[in-house]
């Protein structure tokens, strides 16, 4: 199932909502999506609170919120959820519905990406909360690196965020595995050292490639019960990929993501695939539109050719 995700009110630049018309546009072209189903959230809602602190935070609960019921639906009935948002802050929605299917799940993150996402209202710079995924669904505020004060009404908010699916602390650090990471702050860097985070480098990428690193990712996360892999198409080579809002140099090649995209998805322990943060509006001639095209083909191509997934969910999980 093609589970999509159109908005965007969670990232600096609007225009990445229009992204996942862009990959669905030519995917229909093709026909490679045409066996699968295909879901659009409800992210339409009147004005919401938001706040410096977190911008968009009321709407953006409600949207996560869609996000993990239509994440949870698709699991339950056995199909394999392929998500497609405009921004990563739809993510904690993801990893809440996973959680939902399957509560006693140990779930191992690969968070292809050129920043950590491990903000939240008391550290963040921006305010955007596309930058705050991980740390939500970690259950974290990191006090411990206050940059900010935000007020009551932001703070409740963030609670109920971190709770979305009926849970906090979805997830642990040392689950969370990134690729082509490069672009962070001081507060995400003290999170990243104290709880011993793996990054797989650009550098690594280039010099032991994509069989090897892919191998050494799923090893990492051996213990987990099921994996989800997000890729945000920041992650690119920023040099020749500016379709997204905030292109970084030194990232990963589009044909690196291509194979180690297809390595990772083959792993029977797979339970998620998504894609975020394709801007169109900044885009150069559609190179990027099609270069992230090109990736979800290749994530589609896999998919396809796999057997049927079984989950073995647990049926006494609240619904």
């Amino acid at each position: 199932m093609i589970i999509t995700v159109r908005s965007d009110i969670g990232a600096g630049f609007r225009g990445s909502a229009e992204g996942i018309t862009a990959l669905l546009d030519l995917s229909a072209k093709s026909g490679i999506a045409d066996h699968l189903e295909k879901k659009d959230c409800a992210v339409t809602f009147a004005d919401g609170f938001s706040s410096i602190y977190a911008k968009n935070i009321e709407n953006i609960l409600h949207i996560c919120e869609v996000v993990c019921i239509e994440v949870y639906a698709s699991l339950r009935s056995g199909q394999f959820p392929i998500v497609i948002s405009g921004d990563h802050s739809s993510a904690v929605g993801t990893i809440a519905g996973i959680k939902k299917a399957k509560p006693e799940s140990r779930l191992g993150i690969i968070w292809i990406d050129a920043h950590a996402d491990l903000h939240t209202p008391f550290t963040s710079h921006s305010g955007n909360m596309h930058g705050m995924p991980l740390a939500a669904s970690l259950g974290l505020d990191n006090i411990a690196c206050l940059l900010r004060d935000p007020d009551k009404l932001t703070v409740d908010f963030w609670e109920r965020f971190k709770r979305i699916g009926g849970q906090s602390k979805k997830i642990r650090p040392l689950d969370i595995v990134y690729v082509t990471l490069r672009d962070l702050e001081a507060q995400e860097y003290e999170l990243i050292k104290k709880h011993g985070i793996r990054n797989f480098t650009t550098e690594e990428l280039k010099e032991q490639k994509e069989k090897v690193i892919g191998a050494l990712i799923l090893e990492h996360l051996k213990d987990c019960t099921d994996i989800y892999l997000s890729f945000d198409t920041d992650s690119l080579e920023g040099s020749i990929s500016k379709g997204t809002g905030l292109p970084v140099d030194n990232g990963i090649m589009p044909k690196e993501a291509e194979a180690l995209i297809g390595i990772i998805l083959e792993d029977p322990k797979m339970i998620c695939f998504e894609i975020t943060e394709l801007n169109p509006r900044l885009d150069v001639n559609d190179a990027t539109i099609k270069m992230v095209y090109q990736i979800l083909e290749k994530a589609l191509s896999v998919l396809k050719i796999l057997p049927a997934r079984e989950y073995r969910l647990n049926r006494q999980s609240t619904g």
